[in-house]
C-alpha cells in the first residue's frame, strides 16, 4: 500500500478515484480544510493450467513428466505494479517433490530461461533497461513444507534494497496498448509418485501473494493416474502355414485404466532378432505376405491412451512355419524349476531330415545362448522324447529365466519351438537399516536397494504425525532428528519399509 498524493483543492472538491481504481479515504482536517490521500495498490487474478488429459477424468500416465503453467496477474483494477510476488504450490500426496523440476518465467513482456533439469534456482535479474530496477527470482521445492515456491522481489538498483517507490515494481499495469503488461507466469513439472495406483486423482492448485495483499488461492486442476501399461497376446497360429498369414490378437488395459489406443506388431525370421513391422494398429487383425520359406514368429506390444506400452517380451510369441513341409511336429515343451536346478522337456510327432536340437538359454528373452545340443531319437513314424538339465540357475542371479528349441535339419535349415518361461526361487531382499539405534539425533540410513535413490522418505511420530522429510541421495545418508523430542518415531520409505527409531 502506498501513497499516491496528498492535497486539497480540486482534489478535495471531487471524490472520485483518479482514473485506473485506487479508494478516496477522507481524513481529519488540518486548520479547518479538508484533506484526503488516495491510496494505490496491486491486486491479482490468478489461476493454473495443468495437463489437458485425455477425457472427462483428464487421464494422464505415471511415467510423464507432466506440465503446469502458473499465471499472475495485475488486475485492472490495480491502481500501482506489484514490487513482490509470491507462489506457493503444495505438491500433492499422489505427486513426487522429487520429481518436479522448474521452467521458464516471466513478467510483462520478458521471459527468462531456468537451466535444464533444475530443481532450485536463483538469480537477480538486471531489468534496469525495461523497468528501472533489478529483480531478485528465488524457486525450488521446500522439502520441510513439501511445496514449490517462486519469490521475486523488486530491488532499488542505488540502495540494493526492496523497492520503497509506489510507482515502481517488477509486475506493471494493465496497458491495452501493451497487452502483456500486468501479466506474468511460472512454468514446472512434476511425475506422479512411483507407487501411484490407476484411478488416483491428483489436485494442482496455487496460492498467489502479491505485495502485503491476502493470500488468493488459484483455481484447482484436476487429474487421473494411469499407472500400468496394458497387456496383448497374439493368438495360436498353425503349425504352418501359406506365405499369407493371417494374424489376429487381444488386448486389455489394467482393470480401471483409460484403454487400450493402438498395437505395434513384430515379427521374427528363423531366429533372428524381432523387428517392428506394423505400429500403431487401431484394429486387432493383419494378414503378413513373407517371401521365403522359414519359420516365422510375432508378438505384439499395446499402448494405452496416455501412452503407456507394455514391456518388450518375446517370450510370448506365436510361430508358424511356411513351407511345403514342417520337418518337426512339437507335441509340447515344457519346464520347471527343481531347486537350483531346471529342468526342460520337450516331445515331437515326427521328425524328418533332423540333424540336432539345441538347447537355448536366455535371461531376457530377447539373447540367447545355447547350452546343449542333443541328437535326434524320433523319426518320421516314432515320437522324439528329450529331456535335460539345466544345473546351479541359482548362480545366474536373476528372478526368471526363459528356453527355446531351436531344431536343426541336415541342410542346416532351422526352426524355434515355443518360449518357456521359468520363475526362479526369489533374490535375497536386503532390508534397510538405521543404525545408531537408539541415537542421541544423528543417525545413519542405509538403503537395502538402489531403487529408493532420489525417492522422498517420511519420518513420523507416534501419532502418525509428520515431523520431517527427506530425499534419499546416497545409499548410506547422514540423519539428524536433534530436533525432536525424546520418544519413538518411524522413517518410511517408498518401497514400503517403515523403520523404527528410539531417540534417547
Amino acid at each position: 500500500m502506498a501513497l499516491l498524493y496528498s492535497g486539497s483543492g480540486a482534489m478535495a472538491q471531487n471524490p472520485c478515484p483518479p482514473a485506473g481504481g485506487g479508494s478516496l479515504i477522507a481524513l481529519p482536517k488540518k486548520g479547518g480544510i479538508p484533506f484526503s490521500t488516495t491510496v494505490i495498490n496491486s491486486y491479482d487474478p490468478n489461476e493454473i493450467i495443468g495437463p489437458a488429459g485425455i477425457g472427462t477424468p483428464r487421464w494422464v500416465s505415471i511415467n510423464d513428466q507432466l506440465p503446469y503453467t502458473i499465471n499472475f496477474e495485475n488486475s485492472v483494477e490495480a491502481t500501482a505494479p506489484a514490487k513482490k510476488v509470491s507462489i506457493y504450490y503444495p505438491i500433492d500426496l499422489k505427486q513426487g517433490g522429487n520429481k518436479f523440476l522448474l521452467g521458464s518465467f516471466g513478467f510483462n513482456s520478458l521471459t527468462f530461461n531456468v537451466p535444464p533439469n533444475s530443481a532450485t534456482y536463483y538469480t537477480r535479474l538486471d531489468v534496469r533497461d525495461s523497468l528501472g530496477l533489478f529483480v531478485d527470482v528465488t524457486a525450488g521445492y521446500d522439502v520441510a513444507n513439501n511445496r514449490a515456491f517462486w519469490l521475486f522481489q523488486s530491488i532499488d538498483p542505488i540502495t540494493l534494497g526492496p523497492v520503497t517507490d509506489p510507482l515502481k515494481g517488477l509486475l506493471l499495469l494493465q496497458d491495452s496498448s501493451q497487452p502483456n503488461y500486468g501479466h506474468g507466469f511460472a512454468n514446472f513439472t512434476i511425475k506422479a509418485i512411483d507407487d501411484a495406483n490407476t484411478g488416483d486423482e491428483m489436485q494442482a492448485t496455487a496460492k498467489i501473494i502479491f505485495d502485503n495483499n491476502d493470500t488468493i488461492p488459484t483455481n484447482i486442476e484436476n487429474n487421473t493416474i494411469d499407472a500400468l501399461p496394458p497387456h496383448s497376446k497374439i493368438n495360436g497360429l498353425p503349425s504352418t502355414s501359406p506365405n499369407s498369414i493371417y494374424l489376429t490378437w487381444s488386448g486389455l488395459d489394467d482393470p480401471g485404466g483409460v484403454g487400450v489406443e493402438k498395437y505395434d506388431l513384430y515379427m521374427s525370421t528363423d531366429g533372428g532378432s524381432y523387428t517392428l513391422i506394423r505400429s500403431g494398429m487401431h484394429r486387432t487383425d493383419t494378414t503378413i505376405t513373407v517371401p521365403d520359406i522359414g519359420n516365422y514368429c510375432f508378438f505384439t506390444l499395446a499402448s494405452d491412451s496416455v501412452g503407456n506400452t507394455e514391456a518388450l517380451r518375446p517370450a510370448d510369441v506365436a510361430c508358424t512355419f511356411v513351407g511345403s513341409s514342417l520337418p518337426v511336429t512339437w507335441l509340447y515343451f515344457t519346464g520347471n524349476n527343481q531347486g537350483n536346478d531346471n529342468l526342460l522337456r520337450w516331445a515331437t510327432g515326427t521328425e524328418i531330415n533332423v540333424k540336432s536340437f539345441i538347447l537355448e538359454r536366455s535371461i531376457d528373452a530377447t539373447l540367447y545362448e545355447a547350452i546343449a545340443t542333443l541328437k535326434p531319437n524320433g523319426n518320421a513314424s516314432r515320437q522324439g522324447q528329450y529331456q535335460h538339465t539345466d544345473m546351479r540357475v541359482d548362480k545366474l542371479k536373476t528372478n526368471t529365466l526363459y528356453y527355446r528349441v531351436k531344431q536343426v535339419d541336415n541342410d542346416n535349415k532351422f526352426t524355434y519351438s515355443s518360449v518357456v518361461k521359468i520363475n526362479l526361487k526369489p533374490l535375497l531382499i536386503i532390508r534397510s537399516v538405521v543404525y545408531p539405534n537408539p541415537s542421541k539425533g544423528r543417525m545413519t540410513l542405509a538403503i537395502g536397494t538402489n531403487d529408493l535413490l532420489d525417492s522422498r522418505a517420511i519420518i513420523y511420530d507416534n501419532n502418525g504425525r509428520t515431523v520431517q522429510q527427506l530425499i534419499v541421495v546416497s545409499t548410506a545418508q547422514t540423519i539428524n532428528i536433534e530436533s525432536l523430542s525424546k520418544g519413538i518415531y518411524y522413517i518410511k520409505l517408498l518401497n514400503g519399509e517403515i523403520l523404527k527409531v528410539l531417540k534417547e
